[in-house]
């Protein structure tokens, strides 16, 4: 059932408007309610208190104890309040209630003091104000104890409370941090709890530099995560009333990402691998949240086609992640590896994303989703069977579509996280990794199980570079040609599988990846050298080639798990399929 108490999505620009209208609080839902083929507001609050339910009571409670004592680190505390109180006001959990109160009270608190220890009070003082109001409109507490955190809320000094404030123009890298410094300021401006119209208009213009052709955002490296991150800071800051001299080049530079944003989901729901903060649960409901914000502000114009698409895409990217919390004890990143709780530490994990601060994340998009939410019936709309997507060359990427599979292709990859060559292959309903769902960088700049020798993708063997030589589509099938030096690699996908040629002189090979663990739990794999097989939780990823098939004795590891390095090899030329497909199928 979609959500009847939101609204935060798109409102007019024209004005700042009352707070209740950007950040109405979060309801309980009726049978009343419209039930379409989208995400409704319970089941966004459903992800909520997933997020919040793998927080221990004990290790939350030890958490309180630490940022009362030692003062509020980094922004996954507030985060979790923020997530608490998205609950409580809607009418769950209210036990919570009395701890709830003491985190807002800390929170609040600190963050009219300045600086967090480690972290950014960018990330969370809107989710903070959000979270007062829903509060104050539910009545969940006194006035008095809402009036005292609107108080410390309306007290912050941005320039004191926020630790990235770059140079305008800088021109050596940009800076997603003082985005969501100026989503911060924006929604305190359009809630009443203060703000900084300079500091807004000092940045949103001046970053607004680094987004491409095709209106994705150039975080340095541009690692795809930060790309959808940071438009979604921008939306947030449209939706509560930004109106500044960039307003109308902004509306424009975010509706030129609309068939962008809509290419790059996987079959399985996922956004595109590459580059740092990839594969984490937060990574979907990120993803949802931006499509929320699209689908509302199409439905405003009455374009109920588009509208209809991205409230689809958001329901992929929501039964993504159901799939991983479904997994027990739930984790933050794609793997069954044990979780950790410490800074620095965790399979899959960057030193900064630890389970504090990324598993509350994914909450708190859910909740930013369901605000930006419209309760419309809309008709299903079926995205075209095939397509065929070439990002800029700043992100370097090719994503072909058909049928129920999605191939996406990476030409310069940012080798701290990942390699050159088919990074990634997944079919609608299989397990992400059971082919390859994102590639092994040789030296990853995230935990492995243990070190990689060599990267590893669905790649030729050769030393040359990696070029791309056209890609496109037909009815049935998209398609992607490669030179690698002398080689020419022609690659088609189709509702049969992925099939690739490729033609030289002499001795040929390509890189085949076969999925080993996931951190529990083997995979089942089989090889006769015409045929290789991985077998896993139902499902099966054939590999057959008119050559022949060899163990390299090599193991490559990457964000999901461990892989064991197979090559098919011929000469002069060499074919090779792969099909990911049912047991019995």
């Amino acid at each position: 059932m979609r959500d009847s108490g939101n609204g935060c999505g798109m409102v007019c620009m024209a004005m700042l408007v009352a707070a209740a209208s950007f950040f109405p609080a979060l309801s309980a839902h009726g049978a009343s309610d419209v039930r379409d083929f989208g995400v409704s507001g319970d089941e966004y609050l459903d992800l909520v208190e997933a997020a919040v339910a793998a927080y221990p009571d004990d290790h939350v409670e030890d958490y309180i104890d630490d940022a009362d004592r030692n003062g509020v680190h980094e922004h996954g505390f507030p985060r979790l309040a923020a997530n608490i109180a998205a609950l409580v006001s809607a009418g769950r959990h209210g036990e919570w209630s009395g701890r709830l109160r003491r985190m807002m009270d800390i929170c609040c608190r600190d963050a009219k003091k300045g600086l967090m220890k480690k972290e950014g009070n960018e990330f969370s003082v809107k989710e903070l104000v959000a979270a007062v109001l829903d509060l104050e409109k539910a009545q969940i507490f006194p006035k008095e104890t809402t009036d005292g955190w609107r108080r410390d809320l309306s007290d912050i000094d941005p320039w004191r409370c926020y630790r990235v404030k770059p140079d305008v123009g800088d021109a050596k890298r940009s800076y997603n941090w003082c985005i969501f410094g100026c989503a911060s300021e924006q929604t305190r401006l359009s809630a009443g709890m203060g703000g900084d119209r300079s500091f807004v208009e000092r940045y949103v213009p001046d970053q607004m530099r680094w987004f491409d052709e095709n209106s994705m955002w150039r975080d340095p490296h541009e690692p795809f995560a930060y790309d959808f991150v940071t438009r979604l800071q921008y939306a947030i800051i449209l939706s509560c009333g930004y109106d500044g001299p960039m307003r109308q080049e902004l509306e424009r530079r975010m509706d030129v990402g609309v068939e962008p944003t809509l290419a790059m989901q996987s079959a399985a729901g996922e956004i595109p691998y590459g580059g740092r903060s990839n594969q984490f649960l937060h990574n979907d409901t990120l993803y949802a949240a931006l499509c929320e914000w699209y689908a509302s502000r199409a439905i405003r114009r009455g374009d109920r086609k588009t509208a209809a698409r991205f409230r689809s895409a958001a329901a992929r990217a929501v039964a993504s992640v159901r799939r991983w919390l479904g997994e027990k004890p739930v984790c933050h990143v794609k793997n069954r590896y044990p979780r950790s709780w410490k800074r620095g530490s965790g399979i899959g994990c960057e030193h900064y994303a630890y389970f504090d601060k990324y598993m509350v994340t994914m909450g708190s998009w859910a909740v930013l989703a369901r605000r930006f939410a419209i309760d419309e019936p809309l008709p299903e709309v079926e995205e075209e069977k095939t397509l065929a997507f070439e990002t800029s060359t700043y992100f370097h990427c090719v994503f072909l579509r058909a049928g129920d599979y999605s191939a996406q292709f990476d030409y310069n990859a940012d080798t701290n996280y990942d390699c050159d060559g088919l990074g990634r292959l997944h079919r609608k309903g299989a397990p992400t990794q059971i082919c390859i769902g994102t590639p092994c960088a040789a030296k990853p700049m995230y935990s492995t199980e243990m070190p990689n020798t060599s990267p590893l993708a669905i790649i030729p063997v050769s030393d040359a570079k990696f070029v791309p030589a056209g890609s496109g589509r037909d009815d049935n099938t998209a398609w992607s040609k490669w030179k690698v030096g002398e080689l020419e690699w022609d690659c088609r996908l189709s509702d049969k599988g992925l099939s690739t040629s490729l033609r030289g002189m002499g001795g040929l090979a390509v890189k085949l990846p076969a999925f080993a663990f996931d951190g529990a739990a083997e995979t089942e794999i089989r090889c006769d050298g015409k045929w290789l097989s991985v077998r896993y939780r139902g499902w099966e990823c054939a590999y057959e080639t008119d050559g022949g098939i060899a163990d390299t004795g090599t193991v490559c590891c990457n964000r999901n798990g461990r892989y064991r390095v197979f090559e098919a090899r011929g000469k002069d030329a060499l074919c090779v399929k792969v099909e990911i497909r049912p047991i019995g199928q």
